[in-house]
């Protein structure tokens, strides 16, 4: 058929459908990765809720709301409008009436919201801070939960949400190690996890840092929650996929649940809206989820309960585009 061709001709042809079998065996390849992660995280993230969002209804309208809301897990302060739990006066009657109506309409504990400023200025508010997180810790097996969520704090003594020059120091740094440290000898203690949330208006307030802490801090009792909007800072934006892939290796391995929210660039720094509201990339935080190929609650925050529909079903979408 070819014997007038040139044999470079020849040659270059064969190589050319040599070229077209190898691209398609490589979009094949890529198809079925996306297809196995897809899986993977059908099947390994589960959709949880800060309970806070419910925090204004009775205890049983909240258990029912948040199941009916599609969620089968919550990360909890323990309060609502008829029920609460102190863990500074606890109360024990009012933990097990929670925690019951929780089993009932099958919601868990996904994890225990105890943040504080562990480096704040202000001594009183920190111990206070402290005792409630360490009552948590030494409870956590009536609470349902062995995760015990905090930030990592800021020096700036008027809001534990905002920055401080300060924080850049090593002091600062040598400051939060210490006193996380402290709490994470607690948690070896009773077999609870400290769960920390980094930001970058915190003194942990960057991979480097975090990778750094989890390296000087070798303790199974100490691990992250997978938060990557925290981490952007407004010209990290730019860069989302290479960061966001860097964030997964060198935290993603002590990732014990993860945070669905956005971010987007404003005047004064990041805002972080409810998902489906910023930029945050969906699909590849989803894959690098599923990567980690363990059960992981993915729960949604910085919402009101009537964003929480919309929310819901952005991050459902998501997974189509995995």
């Amino acid at each position: 058929m070819f014997l007038h061709e040139d044999p470079k001709s020849l040659l270059t042809r064969r190589e050319y459908l040599r070229a077209l079998g190898a691209a398609a065996l490589i979009r094949s390849m890529s198809l079925a990765e996306g297809l196995d992660l897809r899986n993977k995280a059908q099947q390994n993230l589960k959709l949880a809720i800060f309970s806070s969002v419910y925090s204004a209804l009775p205890l049983e309208t909240a258990a029912q709301k948040i199941k009916q809301d599609g969620f089968t897990g919550v990360v909890t302060d323990f309060t609502f409008a008829d029920h609460r739990f102190d863990p500074l006066t606890p109360h024990w009657d009012a933990a097990r009436k929670i925690r019951s109506v929780f089993e009932n309409h099958g919601l868990k504990v996904a994890a225990i919201a105890a943040y504080y400023n562990i480096v704040d200025p202000d001594a009183e508010r920190r111990k206070k801070g402290e005792s409630r997180l360490g009552s948590y810790l030494a409870n956590w097996k009536r609470l349902g939960s062995p995760f015990i969520c905090t930030e990592t704090g800021t020096l700036n003594s008027k809001s534990e949400w905002m920055e401080s020059p300060e924080n850049e120091a090593e002091a600062a740094y040598l400051q939060c190690r210490t006193r996380i440290q402290a709490l994470v000898k607690m948690a070896e203690g009773t077999g609870a996890v400290l769960t920390i949330e980094p930001y970058w208006r915190n003194v942990i307030n960057s991979v480097k840092r975090t990778q750094r802490l989890l390296y000087e801090i070798k303790s199974p009792a100490l691990k992250v929650v997978m938060d990557p909007c925290n981490y952007y800072r407004n010209a990290d934006l730019q860069k989302m996929q290479p960061m966001l892939e860097e964030i997964f290796r060198q935290v993603g391995g002590r990732t014990v649940v993860a945070h669905a929210k956005d971010v987007k660039a404003s005047a004064d720094g990041p805002e972080l809206p409810a998902a489906g509201l910023g930029v945050l990339d969906y699909p590849l935080y989803l894959r690098l989820l599923a990567g980690l190929d363990r059960p992981l609650y993915l729960v949604l925050e910085h919402l009101g309960l009537e964003d929480v529909p919309r929310a819901r079903d952005y991050i459902l979408k998501q997974f189509d585009r995995i």
